[in-house]
């Protein structure tokens, strides 16, 4: 059985029983391939912008007898995803700001019922600023993983406009909601990053009064 991360395990967890799943930026095809094995999917889509992880992938794939399951496609980001009518899409180890473009560039993702799961490295808050135009948060996690937090978001498009706190943007509403550990980490990473930054706001002589507020307001969520 192929073993794959914590971070790809928790992305898989909301993979629905029986989809058709798309792996943007496949890289090796792992997350397909695991999926194939746990029989979780009827079928599958590999992609990735460059021929090399693709490559890799069919090889990968084949080792795992796994080659009438899972089709692999050289494409970037969205495009052309529509022929394969994958119901779960996933978008693994990008930055938030290259997934923006990527479902900004996609009429696909809105169809009914089509979910996303999405592993930003970067730029979260960023992320869910576009995602509230539209996007109904379904699921969050959070995984600690090589000494960094990640944050998987699964959401599904309804067309209703969301307003979020920054506060909410930066941790998630469903993160929120669970609380626990997960949160906690979290809320420590955050406060630590808005103490430096308060340090050094101070250290500028500049107006520490919203950043001060921020914290109090993040405190308050332990």
């Amino acid at each position: 059985m192929l073993k794959i991360s914590e971070r790809l395990c928790t992305a898989a967890s909301y993979v629905r029983d029986g989809a058709v799943v798309a792996d943007i930026g496949t890289d090796h095809a792992y997350l397909p391939i695991y999926l194939a094995l746990e029989n979780k999917i009827t079928r599958a889509i590999a992609s990735d912008v460059n021929e090399g992880p693709i490559s890799k992938a069919r090889e990968n794939i084949s080792k795992y007898n796994l080659d009438n399951t899972i089709d692999t496609c050289i494409a970037n980001g969205l495009d052309g995803i529509n022929k394969y009518s994958p119901t779960d899409i996933v978008i693994c180890g990008m930055g938030g700001e290259l997934i923006v473009q990527i479902l900004e560039s996609s009429e696909y993702i809105k169809k009914q019922g089509i979910r996303l799961i999405l592993q930003p490295m970067t730029m979260v808050k960023e992320l869910r600023e576009y995602l509230q135009n539209g996007y109904s948060a379904i699921a969050e996690n959070v995984v600690f993983e090589d000494n960094k937090l990640y944050q998987i978001i699964c959401v599904e498009y309804d067309g209703i406009i969301k307003q979020y706190s920054d506060i909410q943007l930066e941790l998630g509403i469903k993160n929120i909601e669970n609380g626990g550990d997960k949160l906690k980490m979290l809320l420590d990473a955050l406060i630590k990053k808005k103490e430096k930054k308060l340090n050094g706001f101070k250290l500028g002589g500049y107006d520490t009064t919203d950043i001060e507020k921020e914290i109090i307001e993040l405190k308050k969520l332990y």
